[in-house]
């Protein structure tokens, strides 16, 4: 261990533990997601080399949010509007020339990492040193160098090291990192948190912690990343746990974030085919009668989906607020794309279609998780008299009952939870329950009757408060919080 002397305990001098990196491992949700990342990638691939048009696409949809998302984390008010008119070179106002001289100094030092990720070059001091001096030139005197006093981070539990263990410290951090044999996603959130814990700089730690991670993640073959202001508090929340070295966290938000990234680039790098074959549709179309597009299909959709997750957040939240023996806590996904709605309904199934997770906590214990994911609607698993519901995509539910145990997207089945689909349609929100799954007394819960039909059963929901109040009542059941 660095900076260990003889038959002293290990960082003893260094009064910090930098987490081996090959001794990171994930819970199944955040090795799940690292899954769906990969699927991902592999699609995107399969599309073959970028034409000019789509890599400058590409460049100009992704860099200006970064650089927003990136300083609006530290507390520097900008958009991408405005980042956009500074990187074309365009006046700002005299109230927007601090704004501008960050921007400018992010998108120098993303040239710099975007250069050295391309032609494989190693991490190491040096350009950690530039990443820096670039993100803060023009703004502190310090900038490229480490700080040369101790330092608190306001809020934190953790103190980061005294200034003289610095040096040493971020060449373990070089060393175990070129070394390292861990997942993508793994060296690259341990990257953010290991300089975010060392905290080598005076100020612009959170900057070129993030700008590292990004350089990480392009020489694996990934996309550089935001993070939105919205995911703050949870960002933080998941630095602070990285310091104990439960990395999870951060590589869940990253990676949820790796798979919208890559959901954009792959509508970008299909755009200019899909542009083509549009206007096809378009001069084929015309003259004939207006009818609904997929796309006013899919707005429906996503609108009612959307009401019923908020819907089920609120009950979240609020009897969050009423218990204290037990809590629900819950991570919402990013909204799917049209096109990730189109290729669910072609397909089936696609990568990166998890919507909400939930962890019933009892006691501290996390007994349980619930998945709700997109997937299309299965005619041969319900009681649907025709195929006016072929196409259809659904809410689905999943559920583990240990950390470590994975998610099964097949045909669920729960004795206690007759909770089985939620599909927003175009004549409503229909719900799917399991007609054997019966709840009627307190010697008999849950108990699954035998039948001929294994089939779900649908009606039309009266109001999503409704079914969530009934799902709800029956994990606490489940649980044996409430009797039936």
């Amino acid at each position: 261990m660095l900076g260990k002397q003889a038959n002293e305990p290990p960082h003893e001098r260094l009064g910090v533990e930098i987490f081996n990196l090959n001794d990171i491992a994930l819970d199944s949700s955040a090795s799940q997601l690292e899954e769906e990342v990969q699927g991902e990638v592999e699609s995107l691939r399969s599309l073959g080399e970028f034409s000019p048009e789509v890599q400058s696409e590409l460049a100009r949809s992704f860099l200006p949010d970064r650089i927003s998302d990136t300083l609006n984390i530290e507390g520097v008010r900008v958009n991408a509007r405005l980042t956009r008119a500074v990187l074309d070179g365009l006046a700002v106002s005299e109230s927007d020339r601090y704004s501008e001289q960050e921007i400018l100094n992010v998108n120098d030092s993303n040239a710099l990492i975007e250069s050295e990720a391309k032609s494989n070059s190693p991490l190491s001091i040096d350009l950690i040193k530039e990443v820096h001096r670039r993100i803060e030139k023009n703004l502190i005197q310090t900038a490229g160098s480490f700080r040369q006093s101790d330092v608190a981070i306001t809020g934190a539990k953790y103190r980061p090291p005294s200034w003289a263990d610095v040096p040493d410290l971020i060449r373990e951090m070089c060393s175990q990192y070129s070394l390292g044999q861990n997942t993508e996603l793994v060296r690259a959130a341990w990257l953010h948190a290991t300089i975010a814990k060392i905290h080598p700089f005076m100020d612009g730690n959170g900057r070129t912690a993030r700008m590292l991670q990004d350089f990480s993640l392009l020489r694996s073959g990934l996309l550089p990343i935001g993070i939105p202001i919205s995911r703050r508090g949870e960002y933080y929340d998941a630095l602070e746990v990285a310091d104990e070295g439960s990395f999870g966290p951060l590589v869940s938000i990253m990676a949820s974030a790796e798979l919208a990234a890559l959901d954009k680039a792959r509508r970008i790098a299909q755009a200019p085919q899909e542009r083509r074959e549009k206007i096809r549709r378009l001069v084929k179309a015309a003259g004939k009668t207006t009818r609904q597009t997929e796309y006013n299909l899919y707005e429906v959709w996503r609108r009612r989906l959307e009401g019923f997750i908020t819907e089920l957040i609120k009950w979240l939240d609020e009897l969050n607020e009423e218990s204290t023996d037990f809590q629900f806590r819950y991570r919402a996904y990013e909204a799917k794309s049209f096109e990730k709605w189109k290729e669910i309904r072609d397909r089936g199934w696609a990568h990166g279609t998890w919507n909400l997770t939930i962890d019933v906590v009892v006691r501290g214990k996390a007994i349980c998780k619930f998945l709700f994911y997109s997937k299309r609607h299965q005619l041969n698993w319900t009681t649907d008299p025709d195929n006016n519901l072929r196409d259809e995509v659904g809410l689905f539910i999943s559920s583990v009952s240990d950390s470590d145990e994975r998610f099964s997207f097949g045909q669920f089945s729960d004795p206690y939870i007759s909770l089985r689909e939620v599909l927003p349609c175009r004549d409503g929100i229909l719900v799917y329950r399991d007609p054997d799954v019966t709840l009627e007394n307190e010697e008999t819960p849950g108990v699954t009757v035998e039948s001929e039909n294994s089939l779900w059963e649908g009606e039309a929901a009266l109001s999503p408060g409704d079914v969530i109040e009934e799902f709800i009542q029956q994990v606490l059941v489940k649980l044996g919080l409430i009797d039936v």
